[in-house]
């Protein structure tokens, strides 16, 4: 194998591979990236037989061949190389690296004893933008859980309906729902949060086919794929717990309710929880929040609609899904102080909604 290639695009495909990269890995060649030169292409390929990815680059290509170099190794002597052209060349079980008067000589794996990647056989499942993906990743993940004993929270589900997409992100306590309009065959599909973590990472414009196969997902984006495992469990229905017939409602600042909510955040302590007590009355939210450090106590002016209402929920919890939404306002809607706050960007209130439960206030 020879070939030269720029450091900087080599860089940048040394850090998508470096993904599917886990350090935690009893495996030594799995601590590596396969390099493969193939019809003037050079293929970077990983994984830890969860995750996978394998992305490709035009360069110069002299001699075809592959090998596997440590990935921490080889991309940290890729970073600190000049600004140039680089060339690599095997030598038997070694590799030499040069770029301008700088020569590595590597120990290299043998290709043939890295595992091979998964196999997605079926047909694409469905397209979508970049932007989009992006966004519903977004927009969901942050409501996932990292409890691994209740395994479907710790991903994102792909819903399928006969007219739209639906992305959900749940842990139990909040729910993150966004839409978009699709036709196509029902299904359902649960993606790790973390192959969804480092795609959304990875992708930068364009178009991202996606095909849904037997335990596996691919995600296809211009020249790079990433293969992910996906978690076989049939997902809560969480339509049901969707609220209606809500007797508040109320249009308010995203900003001014979240800068407030990261006001109540400061009085939090160590592991403690942060709880807020919301009183609505007459086109105001008072925000109070207490530990044993001080207390907190401001206003918010609101539009309401509906009936006052008492009601407290984690502060962390409403934060989080204000900073998920660029909306300048957001639309609340509430019931009873047992039942979940609901909100929603006031420009796009039919697409994406966050749920949260409240929590039950002390006597």
């Amino acid at each position: 194998m020879k070939f030269t290639i720029s450091k900087q695009v080599l860089s940048k495909h040394i850090g998508i591979a470096q993904k599917a990269i886990s350090n935690r890995s009893s495996m030594q060649i799995l601590e590596g990236i396969v390099f493969e030169t193939k019809a003037g292409k050079l293929i970077l390929s990983s994984t830890d037989l969860e995750l996978s990815v394998n992305t490709q680059v035009a360069c110069e290509v002299y001699e075809e061949g592959g090998v596997v170099l440590n990935s921490e190794l080889i991309g940290s002597i890729v970073r600190k190389m000049p600004d140039d052209l680089i060339t690599f060349k095997t030598e038997g079980n070694e590799v030499i690296v040069t770029c301008q008067n700088s020569m590595f000589n590597l120990r290299s794996q043998d290709i043939l004893d890295y595992p091979s990647l998964p196999k997605v056989e079926a047909e694409k499942t469905l397209e979508i933008s970049v932007s989009d993906l992006k966004e519903a990743i977004h927009e969901t993940l942050f409501a996932t859980s990292n409890d691994e004993t209740w395994l479907i929270f710790t991903g994102v589900l792909f819903s399928q309906k006969e007219d739209r997409l639906e992305f959900v992100g749940l842990d139990g306590y909040r729910m993150a729902l966004k839409k978009y309009d699709y036709h196509g065959q029902p299904r359902e599909t649960i993606v790790p949060k973390r192959a969804l973590n480092e795609l959304a990472r990875i992708l930068e414009q364009g178009t991202v086919d996606i095909t849904i196969g037997s335990g596996h997902i691919l995600f296809a984006n211009e020249n790079t794929k990433m293969y992910s495992k996906i978690i076989d469990k049939k997902y809560i229905e969480y339509q049901k717990i969707i609220t209606s017939n809500n007797q508040t409602k109320l249009i308010v600042s995203r900003e001014d309710f979240a800068n407030s909510l990261e006001r109540a955040l400061l009085l939090a302590r160590g592991g403690n929880i942060s709880l807020s007590k919301l009183t609505i009355s007459d086109g105001n939210i008072n925000i109070q929040s207490s530990s044993e450090v001080g207390e907190l106590n401001e206003d918010i002016p609101c539009q309401q609609l509906g009936k006052d209402l008492v009601i407290s929920f984690n502060t962390r919890y409403v934060l989080e899904g204000l900073k998920a939404i660029s909306d300048d306002k957001v639309v609340i809607y509430l019931n009873e102080p047992l039942n979940p706050m609901l909100i929603h960007p006031e420009s796009d209130e039919d697409n994406y909604l966050y749920l949260v439960l409240p929590v039950r206030a002390a006597a």
